[in-house]
């Protein structure tokens, strides 16, 4: 059993970091990107086990050591609702592995001064290691202040950067780490670690639409829905039928986080592209989410191939908009009049 047994795949980067460790060539800042789904997380806290000798933070996706904070919180008083609302600035395992998550739906800066003033300011006794969770969450002035401290890190301290979007990261700051990109995963890999996890749901199916993504192939087979894929229909059906779509999906969005609107424009761009295939006669193996063909199939008349195409170039400008945090209500809004707009024209 190794640290990174929860990690389907990857094989390439767990020997790469396994050997670096044992030769100690560790470079002190690591920056692992690619999509959600990939394994990044686990990655970060295998690593950060194998430097501290230990299991860290617990696997898969620190689940037991988070429902371990979360029972410790409820004890001290707190609601669930404001635990559901609000993580901690810094999570802590004894002393020396310390892991940054966005708080609502950012990081902010003043987590970075805490980590560095609380716990980092005095010298430590042997490795310490920092995981910073979903880096395209923070702002600039949190980005700056950590490109300060990777410049010059404290001594035996090794920071793990974890971005979905390596695109929103400062170049100065890819600079100084070693970059790991995570790719997807050969479907035999994906078939055989889910067998062996005794997953019992469509496995064939799932891969046929997970595109070599671990995580999206296992929520698939086992619950058979992927809430803003299917969210994502609906918007492409509300504005091909509905004559109350604007305040239909305005309510369908209205209470959606950042990073799940971000979600639905990959899907929504997903289902324009197989739209577009079917329309030129794809076969069920070629389509990203064959699952929906039927769906599609029904939508086909109200779309022309040139609304389609907007449908992907709407949805890339909406996500830039979501990045710079402009307010969600507008950047949804825009999307729909836009989409409208392509599709009445044709």
């Amino acid at each position: 059993m190794t640290y990174f047994d929860s990690i389907i795949g990857q094989d390439s980067i767990k020997a790469h970091l396994s050997e670096l460790v044992s030769r100690n060539a560790l470079p002190h800042s690591l920056l692992f990107y690619g999509e959600a789904g990939l394994g990044k997380l686990d990655m970060a806290i295998g690593l950060a086990s194998i430097l501290l000798g230990r299991q860290v933070f617990s696997q898969p996706k620190g689940e037991s050591y988070l429902a371990d904070v979360k029972e410790a919180r409820l004890a001290n008083g707190e609601t669930e609702k404001r635990i559901e609302a609000e993580g901690l600035p810094i999570y802590m395992d004894k002393g020396d592995a310390f892991w940054i998550r966005p708080m609502k739906t950012t990081l902010k800066v003043e987590q970075w001064y805490s980590l560095l003033q609380d716990h980092l300011s005095v010298a430590g006794n042997g490795n310490r290691v920092v995981i910073v969770e979903d880096f395209h969450t923070a702002n600039a002035v949190m980005a700056n202040a950590m490109l300060k401290t990777i410049e010059e890190p404290p001594e035996q301290v090794y920071f793990i950067i974890i971005t979905n979007k390596i695109n929103t990261v400062l170049p100065t700051i890819i600079s100084r780490c070693m970059g790991i990109g995570f790719n997807s995963v050969d479907i035999d890999t994906i078939r055989k670690a889910l067998v062996a996890r005794g997953v019992t749901g469509d496995i064939e199916q799932a891969l046929l639409a997970g595109h070599g993504n671990p995580q999206l192939v296992e929520k698939l087979a086992t619950q058979g829905r992927i809430e803003m894929l299917e969210l994502a229909v609906k918007v492409m059906d509300m504005l091909a039928f509905e004559t109350r779509w604007f305040s239909m999906i305005s309510l369908a969005c209205e209470s959606l986080p950042r990073e799940s609107l971000t979600e639905l424009m990959h899907w929504l761009r997903l289902v324009s592209r197989d739209m577009m295939a079917l329309k030129m006669g794809a076969l069920d193996t070629q389509l990203q989410v064959p699952m929906y063909k039927t769906q599609l199939l029904r939508l086909l008349p109200r779309w022309s191939m040139q609304a389609l195409l907007q449908v992907i170039t709407e949805t890339l400008q909406a996500e830039r908009a979501l990045r710079l945090h402009i307010k969600t209500a507008l950047v949804v809004d825009g999307l729909s009049i836009a989409l409208h707009d392509a599709r009445e024209e044709d």
